[in-house]
């Protein structure tokens, strides 16, 4: 594959994950935008698949919405680059407080026996 061609397949893998992460936030792009300090056109440019996230921006996005950056990018990602920890935090995220509690004082459990 052309490296233009993989930069755009790329681009558009992760605009349009973007995309769906700030729609079922009920995010409106400028909301998004003033979040995470990038400007909305930024933004659309991403969602659009017109630009790849620089390491900053990906940094603020991973940052608002509490992911792994291999939510954005895993499809892309060596599948032995998975750590645990990303494995854990991005599940972790789905988890309930309830069940979140319950995890951190099973970890807390654990790790004093």
């Amino acid at each position: 594959m052309e490296i233009d061609n993989r930069k755009e397949e790329i681009a558009q893998y992760i605009g349009k994950k973007v995309f769906e992460l700030r729609k079922t936030n009920k995010l409106s792009r400028e909301q998004f935008a003033e979040k995470t300090n990038l400007s909305s056109n930024y933004i659309y440019e991403i969602e659009k698949g017109n630009s790849v996230p620089g390491c900053i921006a990906l940094i603020d996005i991973c940052n608002y919405f509490e992911i792994a950056p291999s939510t954005l990018l895993g499809k892309y990602l060596d599948k032995n680059m998975y750590t645990a920890s990303e494995l854990i935090h991005t599940n972790y995220q789905k988890l309930s407080s309830y069940d979140k509690k319950l995890i951190i004082d099973m970890i807390n459990l654990l790790a004093n026996r």
